[in-house]
């Protein structure tokens, strides 16, 4: 499996174009931020009545631990279409007559789609890192820098576990040049990137609540806003905190039930396993 996993990282750094498409959405999410979103955001935290002088530093973090998961998610993008490239030209089937099974075969290309989303995802991590440090003179701590890259890892995981599954069902390069359209256009909404997840009605946030994508994203808001929200929250009474923290997505609200951090991470590990059996099923019964 390790040569099958080098023939990939090869074929994939080989081709700049896998590269910037892995960015490609990502850039545009970033562009329309600070051109629309930010401001946007910033007036909206002071118009629920939060008033501080932490108010850009809290929607720049928010903002970036949203980016971060759709970086990951999207730089799985070029792997997947090295895939299904792979599938159409019948090459996988020279991997199989090494007596090497589908199931292995499929996981060199997981494994790598891992890889790359989590190098690309660590170095726009360490770049925001650096960002914040040059602008707000604000330093993580260790346990915030740890837990965000566990987190990080564990969403790549989950992004690569999801758009594999849908790969299954795409068998040409233009039904999947199509989807990787649309996906990095629909990530941005999911991730309440483009809107923040308490501005939509119920019913869609009852179903964001279940998108995995979602909880990572909860999760490493929670962890970079930690310090900056408790500032901004200092002079305020304990029974408005909630409307900071669910209207921007730091927590999610389904049927008025709020996941603490470990039960979100339970969620979210769950949800790893059961993609994970979906795969391993969906090879059994192609066998």
């Amino acid at each position: 499996m390790r040569i099958l996993i080098y023939r990939h990282l090869k074929l994939f750094f080989k081709d700049p174009i896998n590269i910037l498409l892995s960015f490609l959405s990502s850039l545009v999410i970033l562009s329309l931020y600070f051109l629309f979103i930010r401001d946007f955001t910033i007036s909206a935290i002071s118009a629920y009545g939060f008033i501080s002088t932490y108010n850009d530093l809290f929607v720049d973090k928010l903002m970036t631990s949203g980016l971060i998961i759709v970086i990951g998610s999207t730089s799985t993008l070029g792997i997947v279409f090295i895939y299904i490239k792979d599938n159409y030209n019948r090459i996988i089937n020279d991997f199989i007559i090494t007596n090497t099974s589908k199931l292995k075969i499929f996981y060199s290309y997981f494994f790598t789609s891992v890889i790359i989303s989590t190098i690309i995802s660590y170095i726009f991590y360490f770049l925001i890192i650096l960002f914040f440090i040059m602008k707000y003179n604000d330093y993580p701590t260790t346990l915030e820098i740890n837990l965000s890259l566990l987190i990080i890892f564990i969403s790549n995981l989950l992004s690569s576990s999801i758009i594999f599954i849908i790969s299954f069902f795409i068998n040409n390069f233009n039904s999947f040049t199509t989807f990787e359209t649309l996906y990095g256009v629909v990530i941005g909404f999911f991730t309440g990137v483009y809107i923040p997840i308490g501005y939509y009605p119920d019913i869609i946030r009852n179903i964001f609540f279940y998108f995995p994508l979602c909880q990572t994203t909860s999760l490493l808001r929670k962890v970079n806003t930690a310090i900056v929200s408790e500032e901004i929250l200092s002079k305020y009474p304990k029974e408005v905190h909630s409307v900071l923290y669910e209207t921007f997505g730091i927590d999610l609200v389904s049927f008025k039930k709020v996941l603490n951090f470990n039960q979100t991470m339970l969620f979210i590990i769950i949800a790893l396993i059961i993609l994970q059996l979906v795969i391993i099923l969906y090879h059994k019964l192609k066998e």
